[in-house]
């Protein structure tokens, strides 16, 4: 799943994937840049569908099985365009500022061996993740616990998780920049 942020200082994408072995995980970014003092989101992923839509589950989740070697990073379909609205705009971000990122645990709350997300990103505004090997090599912009008592509101299967993570601080104003958002599941090497 791929969002973007997009500005007049600096411009910032988030694309999403998630990989699984055996287990058909369901979680993702609900909001890309949220602003925890006033409790709004400011920025959303790339195409998504919001809480309201039923098949968000089906719909807004890419998931890898076992470990592939090759495979398109982010939904190729979402990754075509860049789908936005008024209402579920980019964010706008600038270099060196910290980005709190929300989305639902779902169920997958582990605080004795807490599983990983990754914020992976190009330097280079023309450069999108294309395959799932990438992310060996790309480099990473921020990573936190996927969800924990430390970083989830509550122990409930629905209960909102906060991530933070700070757009690195050697990207050029103007340009829209791409990031993945990868977690590993079960510490799962193919990730989530």
């Amino acid at each position: 799943m791929k969002g973007y942020i997009a500005g007049t200082k600096a411009s910032i994408a988030v694309a999403l994937a998630f990989l699984s072995t055996s287990v058909l995980a369901h979680s993702w970014v609900d909001c890309v840049k949220y602003d925890p003092i006033n409790e709004i989101c400011l920025g959303y992923s790339r195409g998504y569908p919001t809480r309201l839509d039923l098949n968000i589950n089906t719909e807004y989740t890419y998931l890898f099985n076992a470990s592939p070697t090759t495979q398109a990073m982010c939904d190729p379909i979402q990754q075509s365009t860049m789908n936005y609205t008024a209402t579920l705009p980019m964010a706008t971000a600038q270099p060196g500022e910290t980005i709190y990122t929300t989305w639902e645990q779902n169920g997958h709350m582990n605080n004795a061996s807490p599983t990983k997300v990754y914020i992976m990103y190009y330097a280079d505004p023309n450069q999108e993740f294309s395959n799932v090997s990438e992310r060996l090599t790309a480099p990473v912009a921020g990573s936190f616990d996927f969800a924990t008592d430390a970083n989830c509101y509550s122990s409930q299967p629905n209960s909102v998780c906060l991530g933070q993570w700070v757009v690195p601080s050697n990207l050029a104003p103007g340009y829209t920049y791409h990031f993945v958002w990868f977690w590993y599941f079960n510490a799962n090497p193919a990730g989530q």
